[in-house]
């Protein structure tokens, strides 16, 4: 040996290898171990590391390969491996099988309905097609049928206010049909005060049927029952205040294969303090009903304030038959 070692480090030549320690990094091994490079190789151990060997192990460090620790990792190295710490996978979800779902559920099989593999029925089990109502806002003004129709103050007149600061009227298209005052009782010469006004609130909404989650061969061969409901104020300002009109549509939304009207005439004595329904079920309707048109008219007076006619609780929902 010559001079020039540094402290505590020592150099072996072994058939012109050398084993080099680089300046402020420490080897230790565990007693009765021997560390050893092989021909060609350099062992290098990083900054702030510790390489440890289990008792009664050797550690070789294989040519080429370079062993890696990560800051905080623990490394159990097998002889000639590679350790790499990952994240746990979590465990696969099983696929769920959602046309068997949609039969099972609403026992299509059993009622003979058509059950196309092309259709999407994870997206027509999410949208709940039977039994729900397929209108937007039917109670626009939170009115309850359990509870009587507002009644107007006797203090002052009622003023007449926009829709849109009544309720939510979202999704429907509402328009306003003023009628001719009627002037024909009035005789000659009398001066009338205050004639009455009226006006149809006329509001109306197209249901998409397949949109909403129902499919062609549902509609064409089955023909589910479709239920029809909606609620009116008996407001008592004339013998005609509602009326309903219900057309099933075919694709094109023009030609009507089946339509319901109804325009009650009620008395104009007795409490006005009722809720009165209408209702009607289509059934046997025919192929090719695609969309359901919607539409509602209130008769308003406008005398001295301004009375309104109200509605609550439209309501259009598909049942299949038991």
């Amino acid at each position: 040996m010559s001079g020039g070692q540094q402290k505590n480090a020592k150099l072996i030549d072994k058939d012109g290898e050398e084993e080099r320690c680089k300046e402020g990094e420490e080897q230790t091994c565990q007693k009765g171990e021997e560390q050893t490079c092989e021909k060609g190789e350099e062992q290098r151990c990083k900054e702030g590391e510790e390489q440890t060997c289990q008792k009664g192990e050797e550690q070789t460090c294989q040519k080429g390969e370079e062993q890696r620790c990560k800051k905080g990792e623990e490394q159990t190295c097998q002889k000639g491996e590679e350790q790499r710490c990952k994240e746990p996978k979590p465990k696969a979800t099983p696929a769920i099988d959602w046309k068997a779902k949609c039969e099972r559920e609403w026992k299509l099989s059993d009622k003979g309905i058509s059950t196309p593999d092309s259709l999407d029925w994870q997206c027509i089990y999410g949208k709940k097609p039977f039994g729900r109502n397929l209108l937007k806002s039917p109670n626009p003004e939170g009115l309850s049928t359990s509870v009587p129709p507002p009644q107007p103050s006797e203090l002052e007149p009622p003023p007449m206010q926009p829709l849109e600061e009544i309720g939510d009227f979202s999704g429907w298209q509402v328009t306003t049909e003023h009628i001719p005052v009627d002037t024909s009782g009035i005789p000659p010469g009398v001066v009338v005060c205050y004639l009455p006004n009226y006006s149809w609130s006329i509001k109306e909404q197209c249901v998409d049927l397949k949109a909403e989650g129902l499919w062609e061969e549902l509609l064409d061969s089955y023909q589910p029952d479709i239920f029809i409901l909606d609620w009116y104020e008996d407001s008592k300002l004339d013998k005609h205040v509602f009326e309903l009109h219900i057309k099933l549509l075919a694709e094109d939304q023009k030609t009507v294969i089946k339509e319901f009207s109804h325009a009650p005439e009620n008395k104009m004595s007795g409490d006005t303090k009722n809720w009165i329904c209408v209702s009607h079920i289509f059934k046997n309707y025919g192929p090719g009903v695609r969309y359901i048109h919607f539409l509602h008219k209130s008769k308003d007076l406008f005398v001295v304030g301004f009375h309104r006619t109200r509605i609550t609780n439209s309501t259009v929902f598909v049942q299949l038959r038991d």
